[in-house]
């Protein structure tokens, strides 16, 4: 199965590498080499007990389940996350070392009852989109001994693409079956809760649709810049001072939510990184891949739900 996989992959970047009549001897070099992959791997693991280390990750399904079951919280960390506690800047956040000391003590935390969320991308990359799987597998050449390092490979990390789970697979029908079912297991984690939403201005997760059907109530704190919000963290983190603990909250801004799920899990809050799961639901309810466009919203339901804005 796996050499099947293989040749698979060889013929399609056969395919790409000699699309033109060009053939210098780099390529050819490349080619020899991919050529011969499979087979030098395939003696590795047969007589050399050649074997590669990943992390275990629970399947969407898995995390979800964990979630409804003992009420977990959830931490998120993919590739921005990442990127923040090693030093870069990301169209969310600048370089900040605070920011990124916070990332690394929740990515070592053992708090019972929080999640912690990995992209399942450090193996098998099946069933993604081209672009998808393009982009992990340039992004683990460059950065995967860097995260190992941070990582315990004993550990059960669950599936930071829980709230994403339509735009970076194929859309066969096999997969639309799978996200209907997906979102229907998704709105049991709100279902006859009081939900409070932390977002940016533009969020509006729920809004034009039905993705907090079943939400007991939904209150909003809105966070106005869409930039840089760890730098106000403090004020962030007193705005859910007197929300009641049994309230479930759903974060939506970047690395300060995967921060924030953390604080707010020791606070005793069931608290879940949701991330970007509202434009990801519209896409799937109108089968595209086009985000949302940004407009004024005047609708007087949504500004009765705000409770806060921190500006």
């Amino acid at each position: 199965m796996i050499l099947k996989k293989v040749e698979k992959e060889l013929s399609r970047l056969n395919k790409k590498l000699f699309r033109s009549s060009k053939k210098d001897k780099l390529l050819e070099t490349i080619q020899c080499n991919l050529d011969n992959m499979p087979y030098e791997l395939n003696d590795k693991i047969k007589n050399d007990n050649f074997h590669v280390q990943m992390p275990i990750i629970k399947s969407v399904d898995e995390t979800l389940d964990k979630i409804l079951q003992d009420k977990c919280s959830l931490a998120r960390f993919g590739d921005g996350e990442f990127g923040v506690m090693f030093g870069s800047r990301i169209c969310y956040h600048d370089h900040c070392h605070e920011i990124a000391q916070r990332l690394k003590e929740v990515l070592d935390s053992d708090i019972p009852n929080l999640l912690i969320g990995l992209p399942p991308c450090f193996g098998s990359l099946d069933g993604f989109i081209p672009p998808t799987i393009n982009f992990w597998r340039k992004w683990m050449s460059k950065k995967r001994q860097m995260v190992y390092s941070s990582l315990d490979m004993d550990r059960i990390y669950y599936n930071a693409f829980s709230n994403r789970y339509y735009l970076n697979y194929e859309k066969t029908d096999e997969h639309l079956q799978a996200c209907r079912k997906y979102f229907k297991k998704l709105k049991q984690i709100w279902k006859n809760r009081d939900v409070i939403l932390f977002e940016s201005q533009q969020g509006r997760l729920g809004v034009g649709n039905d993705l907090l059907e079943g939400a007991k109530s939904i209150s909003r704190i809105l966070f106005c810049p869409i930039k840089n919000a760890f730098n106000k963290y403090d004020e962030i983190l007193s705005a859910f001072d007197g929300i009641d603990s049994d309230a479930l909250i759903l974060l939506a801004l970047g690395p300060t939510a995967t921060v924030l799920a953390h604080d707010l899990c020791k606070k005793g809050y069931q608290t879940v990184d949701i991330g970007l799961i509202g434009g990801e639901y519209e896409c799937f309810l109108k089968r595209n891949v086009q985000g949302r466009s940004i407009h004024q919203l005047e609708d007087p339901e949504y500004k009765g739900q705000i409770i806060k804005t921190i500006i």
